[in-house]
């Protein structure tokens, strides 16, 4: 019996050796490839546009335009029953099945500017993340059940545009998601000021 056991133990060991080394000969899996972060704008993509007085002293008017994808959305200017309280007179909406998009204009507090603008915005709102899409600086925190966004105007020290973002039927996880999502990132960074005196 001893004799066995002799045999055994090293018939063993080199079983455990060369299955040992397979592994470490086995090739490394595959990532999967990156999710595009910049998908192409849809082909039949449609573009919204909204303007508005920025200052008091030295008026300039702000001709806003962005691509959104008329499968998914339907867009319109509006002057009441905002889905978000807001004092500005018109407002542009974007209606999804998932989320909806308001976008108004908003003046800064005097003294007030957009680095002034973000520091207190990340004092007050949980998730405050500076962030880009595109060529547009914006600021990015939660509003209770709402995304903000607040994008610099190049151009402009009076005003900055304000998205609210409120989820419609979207999942909470996606929801939460939504700021990474490539589609979204899309439209965001397809936004576009043009200022006239």
């Amino acid at each position: 019996m001893g004799n066995k056991w002799k045999i055994v133990l090293p018939l063993g060991l080199a079983a455990a050796g060369a299955a040992a080394l397979l592994l470490m000969k086995k090739p490394a899996e595959e990532k999967p490839a990156a999710k595009d972060r910049a998908p192409a704008p849809p082909a039949n993509g449609r573009e919204g546009s909204y303007s508005f007085i920025s200052g008091f002293r030295d008026p300039v008017t702000v001709e806003v335009t962005l691509r959104y994808d008329p499968e998914k959305f339907s867009y319109s200017v509006i002057s009441e029953e905002y889905l978000n309280p807001s004092s500005d007179s018109h407002v542009a909406v974007l209606w999804g099945e998932d989320y909806h998009i308001q976008m108004e204009y908003a003046a800064y507090y005097p003294g007030e500017d957009f680095e002034a603008m973000s520091r207190a915005i990340a004092e007050k709102f949980k998730g405050f993340t500076p962030d880009r899409y595109g060529e547009n600086e914006a600021l990015r925190y939660l509003d209770g059940d709402s995304y903000g966004f607040r994008l610099r105007i190049p151009g402009d020290d009076n005003s900055y545009l304000l998205l609210t973002v409120i989820r419609a039927a979207a999942d909470p996880e996606d929801f939460a998601a939504l700021p990474e999502e490539p589609a979204f990132s899309a439209m965001l960074g397809s936004i576009r000021f043009a200022l006239k005196r």
